[in-house]
């Protein structure tokens, strides 16, 4: 617990401009990605680790059981059927469905993210299905980018989450470009931001897991795998880059744009520590 101590307050140091030495703040996203489960593993001693995947279910009972009554008639139903129709009936402007340059439904979603060594860029799988329809000429205001068409993005994310249900988060970073992204991504997980002074550690690392009023923070390890999430008290789907666009602007600052290299890299980082969890999403947050 001491060794992840100092390895996250080295990383505090570099996100200010500040230096520290290795092995405190290991570069190695495997060694790093050790020392985040050991952390959980150290805090949750009884929770086994494939059980993270259920964020704050995994730790609370009576949070548990609130969430599989939940999931007897899901709400996240209608926005996977809304997604699939729309993956099966869109057809960019020639002509083509979106499988044509992002390949079939089933396990996309578990190939994301993912560093891309031609372009030197961490590439989401929002960011793709956007990039798909503007490079084949699709007109501005019927792209499915957050300003203009968010709800069609988040429905067809959450039916390509459900086509990946049950396999394994393996997120690569097997070049050291792709290992400069993970570390930008970490850096940006440790910056304080905003007039609260408020990093996404602070929350969903130090407090993860913790009591904010009636409600558990949620964890970082495995809060990757469940989305896009339907969230009871906003009554819609989030995608993840919708959540981390919410939650830095409530730090009181302005946040990065979705799909943003600063928010690609920060979903790589998140998403990469998730690795050797069963994907489950959409899921279901009060």
């Amino acid at each position: 617990m001491k060794r992840l101590f100092s390895s996250m307050i080295a990383a505090s140091v570099l996100a200010t401009g500040g230096a520290m030495a290795e092995p405190a703040n290991p570069s190695d996203p495997e060694e790093f990605r050790a020392l985040m489960v050991e952390f959980y593993e150290d805090r949750y001693p009884d929770v086994p680790f494939e059980d993270y995947n259920m964020g704050v279910y995994a730790i609370d009972e009576d949070a548990r059981s609130q969430w599989e009554g939940m999931m007897i008639f899901p709400e996240t139903d209608q926005y996977i059927a809304a997604g699939e129709e729309l993956w099966n009936e869109y057809r960019l402007p020639n002509g083509k469905p979106l499988s044509s340059c992002l390949g079939e439904a089933k396990g996309l979603r578990a190939r994301y993210p993912h560093y891309n060594k031609e372009d030197g860029e961490v590439h989401s799988l929002g960011l793709d299905i956007i990039n798909c329809q503007k490079n084949a000429g699709e007109e501005a205001d019927k792209v499915w980018d957050p300003k203009n068409n968010y709800k069609k993005l988040a429905n067809v994310l959450a039916y390509l989450a459900s086509e990946s249900n049950g396999m394994t988060n393996m997120v690569e970073a097997d070049s050291e470009g792709a290992k400069a992204a993970y570390n930008e991504g970490k850096e940006a997980w440790f910056r304080r931001t905003g007039r609260l002074d408020n990093s996404c550690a602070d929350c969903h690392q130090y407090h993860g897991g913790k009591y904010v009023r009636a409600e558990h923070l949620h964890m970082n390890l495995g809060n990757t795998t469940h989305f896009p999430i339907f969230r009871y008290s906003k009554g819609k789907m989030y995608t993840m880059h919708k959540r981390i666009y919410g939650c830095i602007r409530d730090t009181g600052t302005v946040p990065p744009a979705q799909y943003s290299e600063y928010a690609r890299n920060l979903e790589y980082f998140m998403s990469f520590n998730d690795n050797g969890l069963e994907l489950n999403g959409p899921a279901i947050r009060k």
